[in-house]
């Protein structure tokens, strides 16, 4: 990574397992104050996130020490989803259910993009398991991209 910070192969899944949380909780909060706006959209977001956070989980065979988890949690902070809820709100995400496609879709990209970099600096299994989790987040991000087109040509944007 760019910052200097090496990485295993089991970090860089805790990394990843520690972006899919922050997502998840950005949605969970999402849900109760924008709920009546575009509910159906934060659940298909917020199940999806949950899935990726089971995956990375059920390939994570050990964790960090508790001081390297705090270091690789501080660090999962700062990758997506910047100023958390109210970013999101400055951006304009929760404007329609189409917005909060787009928005989401920028934060997979982002996050493919993340991985690719993570990936060019790692060797042996991290780059091997950010290289497999960039290319979850590539389907992920087709998905949605995939999602706000039928939206945006139902007129429901």
């Amino acid at each position: 990574m760019g910052d200097g910070l090496r990485l295993s192969a089991a970090e860089a899944l805790y990394l990843a397992a520690g972006m899919e949380k922050r997502a998840i909780s950005l949605y969970e909060r999402a849900l109760l104050v924008f709920g009546p706006v575009a509910g159906d959209v934060i659940r298909a977001l917020l199940a999806d996130e949950r899935e990726h956070l089971a995956g990375f989980l059920s390939l994570l065979e050990e964790r960090p020490d508790r001081e390297r988890a705090a270091l690789l949690d501080a660090k999962a902070g700062d990758l997506l989803f910047e100023g958390g809820l109210m970013g999101a709100v400055r951006e304009g995400a929760f404007d329609s259910p189409l917005s909060l496609l787009r928005y989401a879709a920028d934060e997979e990209e982002r996050a493919a993009e993340r991985y690719g970099e993570f990936a060019a600096s790692a060797t042996g299994g991290a780059r091997e398991a950010f290289l497999r989790i960039q290319r979850q987040e590539r389907e992920h991000l087709k998905a949605l991209l995939a999602r706000a087109e039928a939206l945006s040509e139902g007129g429901n944007g």
